[in-house]
């Protein structure tokens, strides 16, 4: 901005001292043929005596105070250009650097307009963008907790793009219920079990999200999750099995703490498989979620699991063997399926500081 400013009061200069200089040579050629014709008369009448000396010192004081004049109009023009320009510049200078505010992630920076002109106007504009990004991440951040990150960006970036339907994905589904809670909950005012799945929900909330999960619902006193979707990861499994132990060491805290959730167990079942991920409904209401036979299975294989256990699927055993340690649970049976699966626990007491690898969320 500041060499903005000084370019146009060099411009205004240059142009006022040419100006003045092309006045001046005009003027003292119109006063030097004036004087020369005024003193003809005078030297025919004095006999050759010659004026052009005392024309000549007349022409250099004209110069001299010219000269001063035009100095003093470049002066007092420099000034006012310089004026004029920071009357430019400064609300530049002021918008330049609410953009930077901006940048940095500060939504609620405006900018006060001072004029009613073009840069008034582009003023007037940056505030009613940072009011519409500031409004967008509220709305982002109130979604947020009611859909995954994942479909509140795609819904806000693409609204048009939000079709029923969804694509094919090779996941790995977590399903985690709260043992006994019928029995848990027998007695207690319906704040206080509200206020126990809250807790419940956070502790297993945390990892989920830690891990890169995608929770699709709370069902009851359960959790759905699944990896590897929206956003794909090729070691869904693995993830998914780390969050189910992150999980049960953090409920074993928590009882050790006390409080709502001190008698609190949970059951976990893992399984992968391929489902469909998208937009599930009407055209009124949808919901982004997974669907697909690897879900009943993954849910099947979680009510076998008894209160403080990880039970995993042969499909999951087989992507995760050596990261874990895993026992052989035997074949069982599942509700509504006429073949029986291979289920493997969790050997949770196997495990050391580390449960398993820690990469955070997936790459998009």
């Amino acid at each position: 901005m500041r060499s903005l400013q000084l370019r146009f009061c060099v411009l205004v200069a240059s142009l006022l001292l040419g100006a003045v200089s092309a006045l001046t040579l005009t003027a003292l050629r119109s006063e030097r043929a004036a004087l020369e014709a005024a003193t003809a008369p005078l030297r025919e009448a004095a006999g050759g005596l010659d004026p052009r000396p005392g024309v000549e010192a007349a022409l250099r004081s004209s110069l001299v105070q010219l000269s001063l004049t035009a100095l003093l109009a470049v002066g007092l023009g420099s000034l006012v250009a310089a004026r004029v320009a920071g009357g430019f510049a400064r609300p530049l200078r002021r918008l330049r650097a609410g953009v930077e505010h901006l940048r940095a992630g500060d939504l609620s920076v405006r900018v006060p307009p001072t004029s009613n002109d073009e840069i008034g106007e582009l003023t007037r504009a940056f505030n009613r963008m940072g009011e519409s990004l500031q409004q967008q991440e509220r709305m982002r951040v109130a979604f947020g907790r009611y859909v995954n990150d994942y479909v509140v960006a795609h819904s806000l970036e693409s609204p048009e793009a939000c079709v029923l339907g969804g694509a094919e994905r090779e996941v790995t589904i977590v399903f985690v219920d709260i043992r006994n809670f019928t029995r848990l909950s027998e007695g207690m005012k319906a704040q206080d079990v509200v206020a126990l799945l809250n807790e419940v929900f956070q502790l297993a909330s945390e990892p989920l999200l830690a891990r890169g999960g995608t929770i699709d619902k709370f069902m009851g006193d359960s959790v759905m999750a699944y990896f590897g979707a929206p956003t794909p990861a090729p070691d869904h499994a693995e993830r998914a099995v780390s969050a189910a132990i992150d999980i049960q060491r953090s409920m074993a805290s928590a009882r050790s703490r006390g409080g709502h959730a001190s008698s609190v167990e949970l059951g976990i079942g893992i399984h992968s498989g391929t489902v469909v991920v998208g937009d599930i409904g009407s055209d009124a209401r949808v919901d982004f979620t997974a669907i697909g036979d690897a879900v009943n299975v993954a849910h099947r294989v979680e009510k076998l699991a008894p209160p403080g256990a990880i039970l995993i699927s042969e499909a999951v055993q087989r992507r995760v063997r050596g990261a874990f340690g895993l026992r052989f649970e035997g074949e069982r049976l599942l509700s509504g399926r006429q073949e029986p699966v291979h289920v493997y626990s969790v050997d949770l007491d196997a495990l050391g500081a580390d449960p398993g690898p820690d990469r955070g969320a997936p790459t998009r």
